[in-house]
């Protein structure tokens, strides 16, 4: 008798965002890393800051289901730069990283 599948442990944002990383530098080739936040760094950049063809790139990076948890100065920083020109978005999945950061 096969017994029943344990349910897999939520993901970790932190792993998510290794995912992420390592799908960006293969499918889209350019400048990655993840920010890690310190005492001295500007409160609410996005977890993952990148350069592909050109244009700058922030990616706050969330857990499926924790989308809600996006802070006012994170939903800030992520307008700042979008009117700078650069992209940002909040992305809950490596697909959906992959469809912010576009191709050509």
């Amino acid at each position: 008798m096969l017994l029943p599948k344990e349910p897999k442990p939520p993901l970790k944002e932190s792993a998510l965002v290794a995912k992420i990383i390592k799908k960006l530098r293969i499918h889209r080739e350019g400048f990655w890393f993840k920010v890690h936040g310190g005492l001295w760094q500007t409160v609410g950049l996005p977890d993952i800051i990148g350069c592909y063809k050109g244009r700058f790139i922030g990616l706050e990076v969330k857990v499926p289901g924790k989308e809600d948890t996006l802070t006012a100065r994170q939903k800030y920083i992520l307008s700042v730069i979008k009117d700078a020109g650069g992209i940002a978005e909040m992305v809950v999945s490596v697909d959906q990283a992959l469809e912010v950061v576009p191709v050509a």
